[in-house]
């Protein structure tokens, strides 16, 4: 294994874990007024600025892996093999996600709930972490194109289109929020999904074209910190609530500096890290199940504990039971072939 795919898997591992937190964070606030809880409402705006990183940082790999200039892929080959694998996943784990919901809904299963089941995959409707699915199978149909452009453009003009969404779907809806302005015209949040994604572009032909490291870049895990830091003291105060999704200006920074960090680690044999990268995605399809389980069958969630308790052991379990859920899975020859 080389060096660039080592740290690929170890930034996918630290992002599944990240996903993990994520949810298990957003599974309460998003069902709870978390006005009630003035101090989890802090600690949980904090947890999230420190992993939001994570969905980011899988889109800029995915971008460093499908735009690379030297790299093979055909059209045919990503429909083929890459969206059909998506597909599958949405369908094998969307549709009984979404029996499930009509479940607990009425309180029973009926067998007509299948085939509903199977409509609410296609509007988009199963359980909410399955978005990323279709985010992705967008990118993988938009690759083709995407790569033809980029192959033909100068490198100022691919840094021209990204500081044209960076300002237009982050640093403008920020100010927008953070100021009360109207009227300001801004691009639509989820540009900021392609913003990551052909980021992913210019990190592997910076990489080949052997570009050499700069002087702040030495001081990278330093600078990482005092970011995630100043971010989680932002929110101490409490009179600092202002949320964004992936467009969040410091969000994008951070998952930027870290995936740079990530590309300057040294060459290392890598078969733990691959394993656990290997495991990621089903590990994002089904962590879920144990934390709606928790929460809407059982009642029981971080805010039924101390969270200096609950929030450790909620993560720690639900990742170690996905993690084995993941590896049973794996095992299927078919789903670790076909869709795994």
């Amino acid at each position: 294994m080389n060096e660039r795919e080592t740290f690929l898997d170890k930034l996918r591992a630290a992002a599944t874990c990240a996903v993990v937190m994520l949810h298990t964070v957003t599974g309460v606030m998003d069902n709870t007024d978390m006005n009630l809880y003035p101090f989890e409402k802090k600690v949980f705006l904090v947890t999230l600025d420190l992993v939001c990183w994570c969905v980011p940082v899988f889109l800029i790999i995915s971008g460093y892996l499908f735009l690379n200039p030297q790299r093979k892929i055909s059209a045919a080959n990503i429909l083929k093999k890459y969206c059909r694998r998506i597909l599958l996943a949405l369908f094998m784990f969307g549709v009984p996600y979404a029996c499930m919901e009509q479940v607990a809904a009425e309180g029973c299963f009926r067998w007509d709930m299948a085939g509903k089941a199977f409509l609410m995959v296609l509007r988009g409707q199963s359980w909410s972490h399955l978005w990323y699915l279709y985010l992705i199978l967008f990118l993988y149909l938009l690759t083709p194109a995407l790569r033809w452009a980029l192959f033909r453009v100068p490198r100022q003009a691919v840094w021209g289109f990204l500081g044209m969404l960076l300002t237009g779907c982050s640093i403008l809806p920020y100010l927008t929020r953070l100021f009360g302005a109207e009227g300001i015209p801004v691009l639509p949040d989820g540009c900021i999904y392609l913003f990551y994604y052909v980021c992913g572009y210019l990190f592997v032909t910076g990489k080949q074209g052997g570009n050499r490291e700069n002087g702040w870049e030495k001081r990278l895990p330093v600078l990482t910190a005092l970011l995630a830091a100043a971010m989680a003291c932002s929110r101490l105060s409490g009179g600092y609530t202002l949320q964004m999704a992936y467009n969040y200006p410091f969000t994008v920074l951070l998952a930027l500096m870290l995936f740079r960090w990530g590309t300057r680690s040294g060459a290392e044999q890598g078969g733990f890290w691959r394993q656990a990268s290997a495991m990621g995605f089903t590990v994002y399809l089904i962590h879920p199940l144990f934390l709606n389980l928790a929460y809407k069958f059982f009642h029981v969630t971080p805010l039924s504990l101390p969270l200096g308790i609950s929030l450790p052991l909620f993560f720690t379990g639900v990742l170690l039971l996905s993690a084995a859920g993941a590896w049973i899975l794996r095992k299927i020859p078919p789903m670790r072939k076909y869709v795994l």
